[in-house]
This record gives C-alpha cells, sequence and structure tokens, in this order.
C-alpha cells in the first residue's frame, strides 16, 4: 500500500466514525437496531446461549489480557509478538475512549450476560477485527502455508470466527447492530493509523515488507 493511499483510507475512515458517533447520539440506528435484534431473538435457545457465550469469550478480557501476555513470551521473532500485544493495548483504550464520548447505554433488552460499562462501539468487535487483520496479515505474508488454497480456507474460517464473535454480542443483548459497525470501522480506523506509523513514519519491522517500502 502507498503512503498516499493509506492516508486516504485513515481519513474516509474518520470521517465514517464520526458519522456513525453523529447518527448514534442522535437514535438514527433505533429502527435498524430494533429489526436486527428482533430477528436474532427468534434463534434465542439453551444451546444457541452456550454457543455464542463461548465464541463471546473470544473477545473477552481475560482472553485479550492472556493473549498480551503470552504472545510477546511465546513469539519473539523480529518483535511481532511485542508489536501484537501493543496494538491490542491501542485497541483496548481506543475501546474506552470512545465508550466515554458517546456514553451509550447498553440495550434494555433479553440481556443473557453482564456487562456494565458502556455500548458503543462494541469492544469484543473491535477485538475480533484487529485480531482477524492481524492473522491474515501474517498468513498471507508468511511461506510457511503452503498452498494458495489452504490460505483462503484458513482466511474463511477466521472470518466466520470473527463474524460469530460480533454476533455473540447482538445475540447476548449486550449490544446494539450498531454498536458492531462502530467496532468494525472503529478498529479498521485504528488499524490504518498503525500500518501509517509501522510503515511510513517509524518503519517498525512488524509488516512483512517495511524493509523494502519507500517514504
Amino acid at each position: 500500500m502507498k503512503k498516499r493511499t493509506n492516508i486516504v483510507i485513515i481519513v474516509i475512515l474518520a470521517i465514517l466514525l464520526i458519522i456513525e458517533i453523529v447518527l448514534v447520539k442522535n437514535n438514527y440506528f433505533n429502527s435498524i437496531d430494533s429489526y436486527v435484534y428482533s430477528y436474532v431473538a427468534k434463534f434465542i435457545s439453551p444451546v444457541n446461549t452456550a454457543i455464542f457465550k463461548f465464541f463471546a469469550f473470544f473477545g473477552s478480557e481475560i482472553f485479550i489480557i492472556g493473549l498480551i501476555i503470552l504472545v510477546p513470551l511465546l513469539y519473539k521473532k523480529r518483535g511481532r509478538g511485542v508489536g501484537f500485544a501493543f496494538i491490542l493495548v491501542l485497541c483496548l483504550l481506543f475501546n474506552q475512549a470512545l465508550k466515554l464520548i458517546v456514553a451509550r447505554h447498553r440495550p434494555e433488552i433479553n440481556v443473557l450476560v453482564v456487562e456494565s460499562n458502556y455500548s458503543f462501539p462494541s469492544g469484543h468487535t473491535m477485538i475480533a477485527v484487529t485480531i482477524l487483520m492481524l492473522l491474515l496479515s501474517y498468513l498471507w505474508s508468511s511461506k510457511r502455508v503452503g498452498k494458495k488454497v489452504w490460505k483462503i480456507v484458513m482466511t474463511v474460517l477466521l472470518v466466520i470466527f470473527a463474524l460469530l464473535i460480533m454476533l455473540s454480542r447482538i445475540y447476548l443483548g449486550v449490544h446494539y447492530f450498531s454498536d458492531i459497525i462502530g467496532g468494525i470501522t472503529a478498529a479498521l480506523l485504528l488499524l490504518a493509523i498503525i500500518y501509517y506509523y509501522y510503515s511510513f513514519k517509524y518503519k517498525v519491522p512488524y509488516f512483512p515488507d517495511n524493509k523494502n517500502r519507500g517514504v
């Protein structure tokens, strides 16, 4: 990706996030939020609840803190482990900052799990998108994964897993659909900014082609 393209993407995502925040603050998402939840709620059952609680765990604070601690210890090559953990920390901080700015309360519906902080944007979604994009970056740049078909299969599985984490938040009644959209936008914005600084500003050796990248 060229530097100018990266900057354009950052600007577009920032504008989209601002628009989403304005729409949320003025309750313009209420109709679609209600529609999406009413559809998802049709599938509520003890079995499905257990399944979605399982997927929700992979965006929980306990799981993320575990990754932040373990990944740098287990994967030290070229500083990627530390870089991975650092990006997750930034994701958590950015999410909390946005929650405080928007201050949207959680849905008052059939809540299946308890959450105490604000709703927008979804932290689970931001974490899921962030980890997904980092894993895909590594997957498609790695020579250890052989044939292209396996990369495609793994990509599809990772995307489905991330989508199920996002869906679990609506199903469990702790997020609106618009929280998920905001989480996706916020995560992509953060990653675009990080990509800019890692690749063009400081040229940190996280992304595989930084050595050959010019400013």
